[in-house]
């Protein structure tokens, strides 16, 4: 009996919008499966441990300015905004959260809502990547991370958006 392998694939779309226009974008960009991560979906889905990976229940997606690696943890995420109405978004774990899932080249996917992170009364950033987490503040699991490969800043005004497309190839 030959078994097959299991691939994770998490692809993001990001987007840069200013004055209703986009000024930049990632369309479908693999994203870093962190070693916590790969640990909290075998924890979460084989043992049973949801509860010891989501005491806040859904996801949070957010965003930072530096290097993220497979060993990062959530509190060495580097230079996460703090100011001008930045906060972590909620993708909540159930249908809200992620709406669509549907079959994708003989593979189950399961695609995120859109967030939104709009800057007010001044600019956030400089960022150059964003991070799915599960929780609000530093007590959950980074899951992964996406490097843009720039750094962008979001002016007063400007909206970022961003959302995934995970699915379990075989």
């Amino acid at each position: 009996m030959e078994l097959e392998s299991l691939n994770y694939e998490s692809l993001w779309t990001v987007k840069h919008i200013r004055a209703g226009r986009v000024i930049w974008s990632i369309e479908d960009k693999k994203n870093l499966l962190t070693n916590e991560g790969q640990r909290a979906i075998l924890e979460t889905f084989f043992r049973d441990r949801a509860s010891n990976y989501f005491g806040m229940t859904n996801f949070w997606l957010g965003m930072y300015r530096g290097t993220l690696s497979k060993t990062s943890v959530l509190s060495t995420v580097p230079n996460e905004p703090s100011t001008n109405g930045y906060v972590r978004e909620e993708i909540e774990r159930d249908s809200v959260g992620f709406p669509t899932i549907e079959l994708n080249d003989s593979d189950w996917r399961i695609i995120s809502k859109e967030v939104e992170f709009t800057a007010v009364g001044g600019d956030v950033g400089p960022v150059n990547g964003a991070f799915l987490c599960t929780s609000s503040d530093n007590t959950g699991v980074l899951v992964g991370s996406l490097s843009f490969g720039i750094e962008r800043t979001i002016k007063a005004g400007d909206l970022m958006t961003a959302k995934m497309k995970i699915k379990v190839k075989s």
